[in-house]
């Protein structure tokens, strides 16, 4: 295959003119929001000095993901997807604008960050199902692992660019930049939302059985295809323990590297390259691959490397495992993604999803918690080293339980 094809083949998803809209408008929002994370992390560590409270910051932003999510996914499949995307798209514009203000004002008491923390929770309950529902029905089936892809190589570039402008931003000027670039960030996304031709149709028109009788029959659907359950299991594990950067790196930037914002803007942005990278090779070549057990064996690489984080001591090395860290991380989201969007019908989709949203962001409290209350403990160098641990023994506990459960019923 020449190297014109090889590319075209590449950015394939963005022959569809709703996915540009879409897209284009995406790269800077997610720039501006991964700028507010990295700002907000560090200045709620730096008025609090605790790795707990920081993680607690966590779950207090993803434990409505954890509540609502599968009600969200049946709402999302009764109304139009781009009315719901322009809705979730303004009210996290005005979250950042709020953010904004409170630290403008100086008014730093760590509830008001909690509270802030929970509404953006709230609208990522809805927002994650329906994009990641949407994909779909901007590009269609065939090109919709292309699409996935290149939308995780926009979001793993703003892991990349966001974490290093936060660092230049908050040494030069302060943390309310931070938060009002972010809020004036969703204006293109808001724009090309309304410029999207399609609107998402809703699938569960002229039904009435009820909200909870069609998410009942979405979780029936979803235990019922081994492939859905056995790859939300995976999910449950390595998004738990492996997602945690955001509370981990703060602390061993400060504890382990003796560093300041600047190392711990560089550190994140190292894990955002690695999600790069593999965004990058997930879009080449994410169609070829065919790996069995592919997301168990990613589950025991990412294990390892962050187990190894603890006998790390050189720059170097350490670049080198958040890279590779970041790298399968991403790799292990996007065969998730696809495998669940691909063998899952289109009535479907929306539950579904709800689930993968729930498994991918709603189950981080447990993890923030978790890591959080270890660093309290033992320090910042066993964040990671904890989390790697749990990932490897829950991953050999599950494949035991599925080869006893084949046994008995063979």
């Amino acid at each position: 295959m020449s190297l014109k094809w090889k590319i075209q083949d590449t950015f394939i998803s963005l022959k569809h003119r709703d996915f540009r809209y879409f897209l284009s408008g995406q790269l800077l929002s997610t720039m501006g929001t991964m700028v507010q994370n990295t700002a907000l992390s560090w200045y709620v560590y730096k008025i609090t000095g605790s790795p707990f409270l920081l993680g607690l910051i966590g779950v207090f932003q993803y434990a409505p993901v954890l509540l609502i999510t599968l009600i969200s996914g049946v709402i999302i499949e009764r109304h139009c997807k781009k009315k719901i995307l322009l809705i979730t798209q303004s009210l996290y514009m005005i979250q950042a604008f709020t953010l904004s203000f409170v630290v403008y004002t100086g008014d730093n008491k760590y509830w008001i960050f909690a509270v802030l923390a929970a509404a953006s929770g709230i609208i990522t309950s809805f927002d994650m199902p329906t994009r990641q529902s949407f994909f779909v029905e901007l590009v269609g089936k065939e090109d919709l692992p292309n699409a996935i892809s290149l939308n995780s190589t926009v979001f793993n570039m703003s892991r990349i660019v966001g974490p290093a402008l936060a660092g230049i931003i908050m040494n030069s000027l302060g943390v309310f930049e931070c938060f009002f670039i972010n809020a004036v960030s969703f204006i293109p996304i808001i724009y090309g939302a309304f410029k999207i031709s399609v609107i998402g149709k809703p699938k569960l028109t002229g039904r009435n059985s009820g909200i909870f009788n069609d998410l009942k029959d979405g979780i029936i659907y979803t235990f019922n295809k081994r492939i859905l359950i056995s790859t939300m299991f995976m999910m449950a594990i390595v998004c738990t323990f492996s997602f945690n950067s955001n509370i981990i790196i703060p602390v061993f930037a400060k504890e382990v590297m003796n560093g300041g914002a600047s190392e711990y803007s560089i550190l994140l942005s190292l894990i955002g390259l690695g999600s790069l990278l593999g965004a990058m090779f997930m879009a080449s070549r994410g169609r070829k691959l065919n790996i069995s057990h592919y997301l168990v064996i990613n589950s025991f690489i990412l294990a390892i490397l962050q187990i190894l984080t603890v006998f790390s001591h050189n720059y170097l090395v350490i670049a080198a495992l958040f890279i590779s860290i970041g790298f399968f991380n991403l790799t292990f989201l996007n065969r998730s993604n696809s495998t669940l969007q691909f063998n899952t019908a289109d009535e479907y989709r929306g539950r579904v999803m709800s689930i993968y949203a729930l498994l991918n962001t709603g189950s981080t409290p447990v993890g923030n918690a978790f890591v959080g209350f270890i660093m309290e403990k033992f320090g910042g160098k066993f964040g990671f080293f904890s989390c790697g641990i749990m990932i490897f023994l829950l991953t050999i506990i599950g494949i035991s339980i599925i080869k006893i459960k084949r046994v008995v019923n063979a």
